[in-house]
């Protein structure tokens, strides 16, 4: 049976005044200049500390329209732009892994628990996977403390190569969640 596609956009009450949307056009420059935000970039895999507006660009236009995996979203505030959440991974493959970041200024509100909680729970009730993964660095504390508290278990720790922004190798700790753990 294939995936059903996320209801998008999402507003949620646990997300309190926050929801899920595609990303726009629009939210290029700021889901830029937070991937390139050391802080920020050298937690994720793929971006770049110079990663240019044009591939931020295409990267939006390539995501933005796509309802099933890989998915990246938008986390709004009614204000714009706050970050991005996602499912990478092949619609149907039945697993996938999950990333996700917030803009600077949102970063310590308590904005990621409720968007991760209502993010996990429609790709579950969506059929978009039954397994989700997740990969943390080490020094990323926030990140692992929040699939914790969401239920996801520690299943092992490697030195891999690192981001975009890290050089060399680094612990990642890898996390995973089954639907049938899903409370």
């Amino acid at each position: 049976m294939a995936p059903l596609p996320l209801p998008l956009p999402v507003a949620h009450d646990a997300l309190a005044g926050l929801h899920l949307r595609r990303l726009q056009a629009g939210d290029a420059p700021a889901f830029r200049a937070a991937v390139t935000t050391p802080a920020i970039g050298r937690m994720l895999f793929r971006f770049p500390a110079d990663w240019p507006l044009a591939k931020a660009e295409a990267l939006v236009a390539q995501m933005g329209p796509r309802d099933v995996p890989p998915i990246r979203l938008a986390i709004d505030g009614g204000a714009g732009f706050l970050g991005s959440i996602g499912l990478l991974g092949d619609a149907g493959a039945g697993q996938g892994d999950i990333a996700y970041f917030l803009t600077p200024q949102a970063q310590g509100r308590g904005i990621m628990r409720p968007v991760l909680r209502a993010f996990v729970g429609m790709v579950f009730d969506c059929g978009l996977a039954n397994e989700l993964h997740a990969q943390v660095y080490h020094d990323n504390a926030a990140s692992m403390a929040l699939l914790r508290g969401l239920g996801f278990a520690e299943t092992g720790r490697r030195v891999a190569a690192c981001s975009a922004q890290r050089s060399g190798t680094e612990m990642q700790h890898s996390f995973a969640l089954l639907q049938a753990d899903w409370a």
